[in-house]
Order: C-alpha cells, then sequence, then structure tokens
C-alpha cells in the first residue's frame, strides 16, 4: 500500500482524468444493463430487490439517473469498486451497499461463464466484446464463495450483502492530509460523479474512520 506524505489537494494527470471519464461511462452502462435485465427477468425473491425504480422513469433509475462511481488507482490501473445510485438529488440513496455488491458478483459471474462457456455453445452473449473487455478491465472480482482467492492467493475481503460475498481487495493508497483544519490519514478514492447529460467531474475523498472528507482535485 503506498504512502504518502501530508497533502491538502489530490493531483491527477490529463490521462487518468480522460480515462475516468470515458470508464465511469462504460461502467455505468454496464450496471444499468445488468439491473434492467434482473429486473426483467429475476425470478428468486433475494434478488428482487435489485429492479429497483422503472428504468424509464427520468432521474431515479437508467443511464440518465445520477451516479457516484468509487475508483482506486492500485498497481494494475483504475479500479471501479463501488457506487451510489441517486435520484434528482445528490444524497438520495436508491441502492444499500449489499445490493450493489451482489450486483457486482453477478456481473463478475457472468462475465467469466461467457468467457469459459461461449467458445463452446455459441449464440449471442449477454455482453459484447466491448463490455467484456471494460468488465475485465475495470471490475473487481467479487464471489459467493472465497474458494477461487484462496486458490489464487489473492488477498480479498468479505461483505456483508445478505448473502456471503468475497471480493478482491483492492488498497486504496494511505495518505496523511489536511482537511477542516485538522491533519488525516485515510485512504485515498477517488469519485466519479455523473448525471443526465454524462460525466460530471470527480470529488476526490479521504476514506477515515467510517467518514469521507472530500478533498480538492487538481490537475497537472
Amino acid at each position: 500500500m503506498m504512502e504518502r506524505g501530508y497533502i491538502s489537494y489530490f493531483q491527477y494527470g490529463q490521462e487518468d482524468i480522460a480515462e475516468l471519464a470515458n470508464a465511469s461511462l462504460k461502467v455505468r452502462h454496464i450496471v444499468e444493463k445488468t439491473r434492467h435485465m434482473l429486473g426483467q427477468h429475476a425470478v428468486e425473491e433475494r434478488l428482487t430487490v435489485l429492479k429497483g425504480t422503472s428504468p424509464d422513469q427520468p432521474g431515479r433509475s437508467g443511464e440518465g439517473g445520477g451516479m457516484f462511481q468509487k475508483w482506486v488507482k492500485g498497481p494494475r490501473g483504475w479500479k471501479f469498486i463501488d457506487y451510489e445510485k441517486y435520484g434528482v438529488q445528490i444524497g438520495d440513496r436508491l441502492e444499500g451497499s449489499g445490493t450493489r455488491r451482489l450486483l457486482q458478483m453477478l456481473i463478475w459471474s457472468h462475465y467469466e461463464n461467457i468467457l469459459m462457456l461461449h467458445p463452446f455453445i455459441g449464440g449471442e452473449p449477454f455482453y459484447d466484446g466491448e463490455e467484456l473487455e471494460v468488465i475485465g478491465k475495470y471490475f473487481v472480482p467479487t464471489y459467493s464463495s472465497a474458494i477461487p482467492f484462496l486458490q489464487s492467493g489473492k488477498a480479498f475481503k468479505a461483505i456483508r450483502a445478505g448473502i456471503p460475498l468475497y471480493q478482491e481487495l483492492i488498497p486504496a493508497p494511505v495518505v496523511i492530509a489536511g482537511a477542516q483544519g485538522e491533519e488525516l490519514a485515510g485512504n485515498w478514492v477517488t469519485g466519479v460523479n455523473l448525471n443526465a447529460a454524462g460525466y460530471a467531474g470527480i470529488m476526490p475523498y479521504l476514506k477515515t474512520n467510517g467518514r469521507r472528507e472530500f478533498m480538492e482535485a487538481r490537475m497537472i
């Protein structure tokens, strides 16, 4: 985990911003496409929570709704680790953490099944080639069992989501920063805002002691 000195802002290169602006929209498309599919076809009671509101309702769901994504840059580049779904006003959260992580598990499971089975069974896969590339590059492996991580030796964390979930651990850089006149140590997470018009900028924050301290973003 990377250590940094005392800072009062986070710096981003133009290439990082361009990548986040592009990748965040593709990630939102995949999330909403999957949510819509589950809303149409989910049968198990534990999945009905993923239906949410109608994708056709402006500002509440679908790709026109607001989304605050959480990204971390690690040794393998940028990784999408979580999101919060907003309605018309920021702060109106529509989905709990467990639901979101369950959705990530379903996306990753479907992704791996397509890679493994599609060459043999053919047909039109749910995710196309570009979507598969986006999932493989930016999504974090998430399973209902810890076995894949134990077999690969990769670090992971357990998640409370109604059912047992296990997600690869993507360490956020540790920083010491100044916020509201005090010195804080925590993890550097990059928030990406999306609205009905698309990419709406970044909001980096320091995650510490269960809270978020938003920091200034500077471009270099």
